[in-house]
Order: structure tokens, then C-alpha cells, then sequence
């Protein structure tokens, strides 16, 4: 019985429940995902400026602020360097450190961890970056005196932290948790089997860019290589090609909006398939790929590149689903998904240069046309796709070594109300296909039977039946009994 207190109180007599803790190996596998990624890019950042400014014989008093710039510069946050705007960053350090806090966090989850630990891997791959980048803005901030590098906007800066690492720990833990968490969410299931489509779809449309980039360089290299040329030696060399490799992923994509029908241009330069303008670009050895001319209606043909890929879209989400609206509705998501990532890319990868101007492709025509070209196209196939697919298929004949039998029906006689004497004969004629009969001497089991329909008229001792048989079963005499003298008779008898 409850007291008082209790009573008026309910939870009063209730013992809360201990709040759960880590355990230390826990507290060791979430250090790792704050710390772990973060510390190995720091790493590879000082060796960079290390080497790079013992090369380029420089002073080492501004180490400390270009290493804390370029962990900032990782996470595409707007630098200005001598009054100078450098908002167009690489994106292949930023891809690069996503993979790397996506697999620590992957390591860490599983389908079977509870929510508060899942929320202690969030935090913690969240945590250690954020530290991270408040020492840097601190350091950017006391190195400006030395180096003219203005420190960057802070909400902008802790903004991209927080976005680059929240889509790492949503690619890790996601694919560890996609399964639970599609059966707790009340979202129809062909949203969530639209991931595969959509992916194959922007691997494609990326590979495709590639393509086109790898052919411009090898049809432009004497001008890539004078470019390569100009950087004064050996070591200058090797630094435009490096920044043409971290700049790479920015090109593709400029290549990817080219291939649908969109505009890339490099201030005032531009390129498109039905026009390209000239204008001045920065002396990097991978911008020598940009064509000097050309477009019209020969470079149209390039868009059977994203019809084709379209086509595939549709083919792929109209596999597995009940009707030709759930395949359109699926080929839908996956255009949104595709269109969307790639325009978050395409943003990232873009901005002001300088003295050059914008870079990077017309965003809201490429969005809308990578999605034209996946949603609209890509839905239509999977819907007619779908339809086609309903057509009843030919029935499965049986081989020829085995042909199916058809089972016997039992047998329909005309006999008399009044019993047959024994010794009568009956006459009969076959109708349906005749069937070989035993031997006379074997014996019927006990459990046969005649199934025999009784005519009106009757018949006295010794009158002959005539009747019809449908079908002929085989008959023998019943066990015990002896043969007819003289033996079996035919059916004319």
C-alpha cells in the first residue's frame, strides 16, 4: 500500500534509473572519433606548409597561422590573404576528410547500439572538430600581425565545421543504422529503395565529368604543359600540379554541369555546349583543359550522355515495385536526392576569386536540369518500364521425356433396379480410349468401386444389358472370387 506522499506523488517512490556512462573503452572509441581524423589532417597540413615553406625558402614565422588557415581553408571557409578574396577552395581535402570521420564513426556504431551511445558518437565527431577550429580562429587571429591573413568570419567558420562533419557522421552512422531507422520512421519504403538508384546515378553523372575533363586536358596538354612550365623549376612545377590535383573535383563538377546543359564559367569566362566565351583565368595547369572554342550541334550529341544515364535511372528503380506510380515515384526521389548533392557540391566548389571574379557553374540551371534529365526522364522510363513489364508471361510447358497424364474419371453404367442374376452377361461398347486390363486372375482391392447409375426399366433373369461405358477403368474380379468358365471373355460375349 502506497503512503501518503506516494500517493500524492507517484514518482516519489519510484528509484530513478542510473543514467548511463561510458565505460573506458568507450571513452577510448569516442576519443578516436573526435580526435583521430582531426589529428591526421593536422598532420598532413603541417608537413604540407613545412615543406612547402622550406622549398619556396620562406620564413617559418607564420607556420603556425598557415596551418591553422589551411585547416580552415579544409572546410571551405572563406580566406583572405593579402586583401585578396580566395573563396574558391578544393574540394578534394574536404572529400577527404569526410571519408575519413564517416569510417571512424562506422567503426564505432552498429544496428545494435542503444540511442544514448549513438548520440555519444554524434557528439563526439562534432566536438573535436569544433574544438579544433576555435584554436585555429584564435591562432589566425595573432598570426594576422605577422602574415596578411585577415581572420575569417566566425559563425561562417564554425557554420562549415559543423555542416562538413555532420554529413560525415550522417554518411557513417547511416549506413550502419539505415535498417533500424527505416522501421521506426513512418516513410514509405520505396523512399528509402530509392538510395541505390540515386547513388549509381550520381556515380555515373561524376564519372562522366571525369570522362569529359580527362579528354579536354590530353586534347589541350601543350597548353597544360607550358602552364606546368611556368611555375619556375622544378619545385614550382610540382606545386601547380598539386594544386591542379586538389582542384580536380571542382572541374569535374564544372564538367558534369557542361554535360546536362548547363553553364561553367571562370569569371568572365564561360563554357557551355552551345557557346564558349573567352576571358581571363588564373595561370593553373588544370584550367588549360578549358576550350579556346567550339560548342554548336556537334557538341549536343554529349547530351545522350545524361539521357542514357536518365534511361538507366528508370530501369533501375522500376525493379522490385508493385506499379508503374511507385516506379515514377521512386525514379522522383532519387532526381531530388542526385540534384540536390550535386548542387550542395557545386555550391561548395564555387565562389569569388579575386580579382577574376565568380567561379563555378549557373546553380540553379544545373539543379534544374539534373533533375529534368533524372526525375523527368528517368520517371517516365520507370513507369513505362513498369507497364511493359506487366505483360503475362508464357506458361511453362513440362518436357517432353515426362508428358502429363490426365487422371482417370470413374466409370458411369447403365445396369437395372432389380439386382443382376449371377452367370448374367453384359454387353457393353467402349466410347472413350481403351486401357489394357490385367490378367483375369489378379484380384481387385477391396476398396474399388463402381459408381453406376439405375435406369427405369427393369430387367428378369436372363436378359441382356445394354449400355454405354464413358470411360474404361480397369476391372478385375473381386479377390476370391474364380474365373468365368472357360476363362476371360471378350466384351462381345
Amino acid at each position: 500500500m502506497l503512503s501518503r506522499d506516494t500517493a500524492r506523488n507517484p514518482t516519489r517512490g519510484r528509484v530513478a534509473a542510473p543514467r548511463p556512462t561510458p565505460t573506458p573503452e568507450q571513452v577510448r572509441a569516442l576519443l578516436g572519433v573526435a580526435f583521430r581524423p582531426t589529428v591526421l589532417a593536422l598532420v598532413i597540413i603541417a608537413t604540407c606548409v613545412l615543406v612547402t615553406l622550406v622549398a619556396s625558402n620562406s620564413e617559418l614565422n607564420g607556420t603556425s597561422g598557415a596551418i591553422a588557415a589551411s585547416w580552415l581553408a579544409v572546410h571551405q571557409v572563406q580566406l583572405t590573404v593579402s586583401g585578396v578574396s580566395l573563396g574558391v577552395l578544393p574540394l578534394l581535402p574536404t572529400l577527404l576528410m569526410v571519408w575519413a570521420c564517416a569510417k571512424a564513426c562506422v567503426r564505432t556504431v552498429t544496428e545494435d547500439s542503444p540511442s544514448y551511445e549513438r548520440w555519444w558518437v554524434l557528439g563526439a565527431a562534432l566536438s573535436g572538430p569544433l574544438l579544433v577550429t576555435a584554436i585555429a580562429l584564435a591562432v589566425v587571429q595573432d598570426a594576422s600581425e605577422v602574415i596578411p591573413l585577415a581572420s575569417p568570419n566566425v559563425l561562417a567558420a564554425f557554420g562549415w565545421v559543423l555542416a562538413v562533419h555532420l554529413t560525415a557522421a550522417g554518411i557513417g552512422m547511416g549506413s550502419r543504422l539505415w535498417r533500424p531507422l527505416t522501421a521506426q520512421l513512418p516513410v514509405p519504403a520505396w523512399v528509402f529503395a530509392a538510395a541505390q538508384p540515386a547513388l549509381r546515378a550520381a556515380m555515373a553523372l561524376l564519372a562522366s565529368g571525369a570522362a569529359l575533363t580527362a579528354v579536354a586536358l590530353v586534347s589541350s596538354w601543350d597548353t597544360v604543359g607550358a602552364l606546368v612550365a611556368a611555375g619556375n623549376g622544378f619545385v614550382g612545377g610540382l606545386g601547380l600540379t598539386v594544386l591542379s590535383i586538389l582542384y580536380l573535383p571542382n572541374v569535374v563538377l564544372g564538367a558534369v554541369a557542361v554535360l546536362v546543359g548547363a553553364t561553367a564559367h571562370v569569371g568572365t569566362a564561360a563554357v557551355s555546349l552551345l557557346e564558349v566565351s573567352g576571358g581571363p583565368v588564373p595561370a593553373l595547369p588544370l584550367l588549360g583543359a578549358l576550350p579556346a572554342g567550339g560548342g554548336g550541334g556537334a557538341a549536343l550529341a554529349l547530351l545522350t550522355v545524361p539521357a542514357a544515364i536518365g534511361v538507366m535511372l528508370g530501369r533501375d528503380c522500376a525493379r522490385g515495385v508493385s506499379s508503374s506510380l511507385e516506379a515514377a515515384q521512386r525514379a522522383t526521389v532519387a532526381a531530388v536526392a542526385v540534384a540536390t548533392g550535386l548542387g550542395l557540391l557545386a555550391f561548395a566548389g564555387g565562389g569569388d576569386l579575386g580579382s577574376f571574379g565568380t567561379v563555378g557553374v549557373d546553380l540553379p540551371a544545373f539543379v534544374g536540369l539534373v533533375f529534368a534529365w533524372l526525375g523527368l526522364l528517368g520517371g517516365a522510363v520507370a513507369a513505362l518500364s513498369r507497364l511493359r513489364g506487366r505483360r503475362p508471361e508464357p506458361a511453362a510447358t513440362q518436357p517432353r521425356s515426362a508428358p502429363a497424364r490426365p487422371a482417370p474419371e470413374p466409370i458411369a453404367l447403365s445396369v437395372a433396379e432389380t439386382p443382376v442374376a449371377s452367370g448374367t452377361v453384359i454387353e457393353a461398347e467402349v466410347v472413350g480410349e481403351p486401357v489394357a486390363t490385367e490378367p483375369a486372375a489378379k484380384s481387385v482391392p477391396a476398396a474399388a468401386v463402381v459408381e453406376a447409375e439405375v435406369v427405369e426399366a427393369g430387367l428378369f433373369d436372363g436378359e441382356v444389358l445394354e449400355g454405354e461405358v464413358v470411360e474404361v477403368a480397369q476391372v478385375t474380379a473381386p479377390e476370391g472370387e474364380q474365373d468365368l468358365p472357360g476363362g476371360a471373355r471378350p466384351g462381345s460375349d
